[in-house]
């Protein structure tokens, strides 16, 4: 009797998995990497923040659940700035719980160091903060590092709302860092209100379409 071929399906699923699988594995500390405590962190008037905020129609629970996602189907790479191809454990379990810590990916071939510093979360809200730093980017040489911070609240039974805040704490020692207050206000006017702003508003705009689109589905 011939040998029954597989089947398209069954032959697209395979190949997929070796996909995700190298993709995966080629995430991995470079050369001389240390791995150790994340920096600490500065007075606010240190740092140079930006926020930005959505609100999306739809409750707090599947909000959650769309945000729930690797940062590779999170952050997208940009015509100025690079996106996110996978990460690296550098602790046991996943990333999300305080004092978890991995390595991040870049698709220009570089690579950050990210760590959750505080989640909590009830039935209708939750606030996340990470900081990251060890960035390899040539488009981060003015960085030491950065902190995030999610909070997101069901304002009522069908709509949340999604503020994101990252401050970047500078080099002292690098333009424009070393011109202090007013270094900061350039990075500011110029990077993080500009390039930065635009990366967060798409991942903010993907959370809202995937909630949206998911909430219909399973309608």
């Amino acid at each position: 009797m011939a040998q029954r071929r597989a089947s398209p399906p069954f032959v697209f699923l395979f190949v997929l998995a070796i996909a995700r699988a190298a993709a995966a594995s080629s995430c991995a500390p470079a050369p001389g990497f240390h791995d150790g405590p994340h920096p600490v962190i500065a007075a606010p008037d240190q740092l140079v923040s930006h926020a930005e905020e959505v609100v999306i129609s739809r409750p707090f629970s599947v909000v959650s659940d769309a945000m729930n996602k690797p940062l590779e189907k999170t952050i997208n790479k940009s015509d100025s700035l690079p996106g996110v191809s996978g990460d690296y454990m550098l602790t046991k379990g996943k990333f999300g719980s305080p004092g978890s810590r991995h390595i991040v990916c870049l698709t220009d071939g570089t690579s950050t160091v990210e760590e959750a510093l505080e989640r909590e979360e009830t039935q209708t809200s939750s606030h996340f903060q990470y900081i990251v730093w060890n960035y390899t980017t040539a488009k981060a040489k003015p960085i030491e590092y950065g902190v995030g911070e999610f909070t997101t609240t069901q304002l009522d039974a069908g709509h949340t709302r999604i503020h994101w805040t990252y401050s970047f704490k500078l080099k002292e020692d690098v333009f424009p860092g070393e011109l202090g207050a007013f270094g900061r206000w350039l990075f500011r006017v110029y990077f993080l209100d500009r390039e930065y702003a635009v990366m967060m508003k798409d991942v903010l705009n993907g959370y809202k379409r995937d909630a949206e689109e998911r909430q219909a589905i399973t309608r």
